[in-house]
């Protein structure tokens, strides 16, 4: 028969340990698991050097967002330099639509859409170019898969906008065809930029998703 001897003594190997050193025993080890977590959550190990970029990332992916953006830009450019033309354009082109409606004035109402649409959606493509330019850069500069999921989602969002700018903006037999043609070639270039993000090479090279928060984004773009 065995009795209960001293609590981790190395010379009592027929040791039978109590209810009360086993509870002991279990309190010290959820201590060290807290106190290796809250240091784990202090200093986190460093990121392994997950190596260049791939080229799809840093070449292919950036000359169709260059192609897209100076492709955009010519249309923007155009839109802004006559967009007196192109908000008349437009309150003729809806003001029989608007007559339709007798609850209203259909002349009024239509001249009020066309004062805010046409400078709105030149305006917003605009400010969507620039703002995908430093989530495709940070792609690579910050190793995200999170991002480039941010990239993809702008993209598209502007990609679904600009055949409605090219319609309401462009779609005149005034209107020059090469800017209905270049809104198209944007549409292109930015989705083919999105499928270069999304290649074998870069979700092999990008880790698991992890968040970043949206300030570092935009830090350092370069």
């Amino acid at each position: 028969m065995t009795y209960p001897g001293t609590w981790g003594d190395p010379d009592d190997s027929e040791h039978i340990p109590t209810q009360a050193e086993l509870d002991a025993e279990d309190l010290a080890e959820l201590e060290r698991s807290s106190r290796d977590a809250d240091l784990a959550a202090r200093y986190p190990r460093r990121p392994e050097d997950p190596g260049p970029p791939p080229t799809a990332l840093t070449r292919d992916a950036l000359i169709c967002w260059y192609v897209a953006a100076l492709a955009a830009l010519a249309c923007i450019v155009y839109g802004f330099a006559t967009l007196g033309a192109a908000v008349d354009r437009l309150a003729d082109r809806l003001e029989p639509q608007m007559a339709e409606v007798h609850q209203i004035d259909g002349t009024r109402t239509a001249e009020s859409m066309a004062a805010f649409w046409p400078p709105a959606l030149i305006a917003g493509w605009l400010v969507a170019i620039a703002i995908t330019y430093p989530l495709l850069i940070a792609i690579g500069r910050h190793h995200s898969r999170n991002v480039r999921s941010i990239y993809a989602a702008v993209c598209i969002l502007t990609v679904m906008f600009v055949p409605l700018i090219s319609d309401l903006l462009f779609d005149y037999p005034e209107v020059p065809s090469v800017f209905r043609v270049a809104a198209w070639v944007s549409v292109a270039g930015l989705l083919l930029s999105v499928l270069m993000t999304f290649r074998g090479s870069v979700g092999g090279w990008l880790p698991a998703s992890t968040r970043l928060k949206p300030s570092k984004v935009f830090r350092n773009p370069r």
